[in-house]
C-alpha cells in the first residue's frame, strides 16, 4: 500500500497527503527561512545595543566606512563583515588609549605593550581584508602608469617645491 501512495503522490506533483515529498530529498520545498537581524544586517549584534553613545556611534561609524572601502555593504561576505568588526572594535580601543596618553602624558611598559599587539593585530585584519593599501580618494595626475614611470627611466613626474 505504502508503494502505491508513494507512486500516486509522485503521479499528482510528488507531495503525500501529509505534505510530505514522496522520495525524501528528491523534491525541493520552498521553505522561506527568516535571517537573524544580524545576518541580514539590520542590527550590528544580537542583543539590542543601542549606539547613542559617543564610542557606539564611532563603532557604527567605522564598521560603515570599512565596509564601504570593501566595496559595500551587499558586496562582502559574512567573513569579511566579521573582520570589519573586529577591526572597528580595535580602532576604538587604540584610539582610547591613545586618548589616555594625551591626557596623562605618560604610559606604563604594560599599556606600551598591548598598544603595540593591538595595532598589529588591526594591521595583519586589514592586509587580510584588503583594507590596509586603501588610500583616500587622489587626483588622476597623482596616479603614475608603469609604462610611463619606466619610459623616464624610473623616476617620478616634475613637482613644484612648497616653500
Amino acid at each position: 500500500m505504502l508503494k502505491i501512495d508513494a507512486a500516486m503522490a509522485i503521479a499528482q506533483g510528488g507531495i503525500c497527503k501529509h505534505g510530505t515529498s514522496a522520495l525524501h530529498g528528491t523534491l525541493k520545498q520552498n521553505v522561506r527561512r527568516n535571517r537573524s537581524a544580524v545576518s541580514s544586517g539590520r542590527r550590528l549584534f544580537a542583543d539590542r545595543v543601542p549606539a547613542s553613545s559617543p564610542r557606539g556611534r564611532r563603532f557604527v561609524d567605522l564598521v560603515n566606512r570599512y565596509s564601504e572601502d570593501c566595496g559595500g555593504v551587499d558586496s562582502i561576505s559574512e567573513t569579511t563583515r566579521n573582520h570589519i568588526r573586529r577591526i572597528a572594535f580595535l580602532q576604538c580601543v587604540l584610539e582610547d588609549a591613545e586618548a589616555e596618553y594625551v591626557k596623562t602624558g605618560s604610559t606604563t611598559l604594560d599599556e606600551r605593550l598591548e598598544y603595540q599587539r593591538l595595532s598589529n593585530t588591526q594591521s595583519r585584519l586589514m592586509k587580510k581584508i584588503g583594507l590596509f593599501n586603501a588610500s583616500p580618494d587622489r587626483d588622476d595626475d597623482e596616479h603614475d602608469d608603469p609604462l610611463a614611470y619606466a619610459e623616464r627611466g624610473g623616476s617620478r613626474l616634475h613637482r613644484e617645491r612648497l616653500e
